[in-house]
């Protein structure tokens, strides 16, 4: 992992008199050899022959892996938790050296992501990051770039490049990187395996939840524990049952359930636009009409429990805005809700 740093500060590394002269015979007052600067790479340290400013040096390099290690071990913990909460089963690989583009290897019930993390701290004026071809090379590869806040203490943003599960890396252009530090002759030499991969290519994602999405699906063999990691209730609930629901009583959904009786609501209690990156590549009207079509053509709603409780998300949505070509409360909107009770029932079951 790479700790990429806006400014290093608080580090003096002076200039010494030769043996037999004064300090001030080299200046009016001791000068920093390095003047301040904004770092535009990898965080890196100027170093001389002398043992105060080598002793810095090798405490601020130990306290920077110290930071490296702590971002890891914060990171999996956070996803660890959400990874638990939907019911999967998981394991964490570590990569010993930095030679082939992955810090750390998460394998989530057979799907197996290798990925490279990335830190800078908020307000950081970073654009860029550096990363390693070879990545492409791992199957599922991607690049995790974490916002750390150091006043609370954790992660508050996340960004996200990379492909659906099972895909190679995206294509990381082709501006090669070059190193930190120029050579004996002022010249910073290119890293053939790096390229510079702008911010504006990579996904801000919401919370570390849209991450374990982006990062592993739908899980085939939780689909309950996924969907109610998933709901969240911002706002008083509407209907007494939808407690019921939330602690996981699929039959606390009424047997009358219907579009002005519940199901609105119910239809709320999902972020819908999240579930639909991950059941279909479709915008959201595109996908809410080609539902439409399948109920207009079979008399019955397409799809399973996800799918189900994400249409009906779409449909008060569209009713929201003022987009239903229909007027509420008609049977096709009641069918969507009581097709949805009775998939989600049939999931409990399957689950149980």
């Amino acid at each position: 992992m790479r700790l990429l740093v806006d400014q290093v500060s608080n580090i003096r590394l002076m200039a010494v008199a030769p043996r037999g002269h004064r300090r001030d015979e080299l200046s009016h007052e001791a000068r920093p050899l390095v003047p301040p600067q904004r770092e535009t790479g990898m965080m890196h340290l100027h170093l001389v022959d002398d043992a105060r400013t080598h002793a810095a040096a090798r405490q601020l390099t130990h306290y920077s892996s110290l930071r490296e290690k702590t971002f890891e071990h914060l990171f999996l913990s956070q996803l660890g938790l959400e990874l638990l909460a939907r019911g999967v089963d998981f394991d964490v690989l570590h990569a010993e050296v930095d030679r082939h583009g992955y810090d750390v290897v998460i394998d989530a019930d057979g799907i197996v992501r290798h990925i490279q993390l990335k830190v800078t701290n908020v307000g950081g004026a970073r654009s860029d990051v550096s990363v390693n071809t070879k990545l492409a090379n791992k199957p599922s590869g991607c690049i995790v770039w974490l916002i750390f806040d150091p006043a609370t203490r954790s992660f508050s943003g996340i960004r996200w490049f990379g492909n659906r599960p099972g895909q190679p890396l995206p294509d990381t252009g082709l501006k090669i990187a070059r190193h930190s530090r120029a050579n004996a002759d002022g010249v910073k030499g290119e890293r053939p395996d790096h390229r510079v991969l702008a911010g504006s290519r990579f996904d801000r994602l919401e919370d570390i939840g849209h991450l374990a999405d982006r990062l592993f699906g739908i899980m085939p063999d939780s689909q309950q524990a996924f969907l109610w990691s998933r709901l969240h209730a911002d706002q008083p609930l509407a209907f007494s049952w939808m407690q019921e629901l939330l602690d996981g009583d699929t039959r606390a959904i009424p047997e009358d359930v219907s579009w002005d009786n519940g199901g609105a609501a119910l239809g709320r209690l999902l972020p819908g636009y999240r579930m639909l990156e991950l059941i279909s590549d479709e915008q959201p009207d595109t996908f809410l009409e080609r539902q439409r079509e399948g109920w207009r053509a079979a008399g019955a709603w397409p799809g399973d429990a996800i799918t189900l409780w994400t249409t009906l998300f779409l449909e008060t949505r569209a009713d929201h805005v003022g987009a239903n070509d229909t007027p509420t409360g008609v049977p096709h909107l009641d069918q969507l809700c009581r097709q949805l009770r009775s998939a989600l029932i049939e999931l409990a079951n399957t689950d149980a």
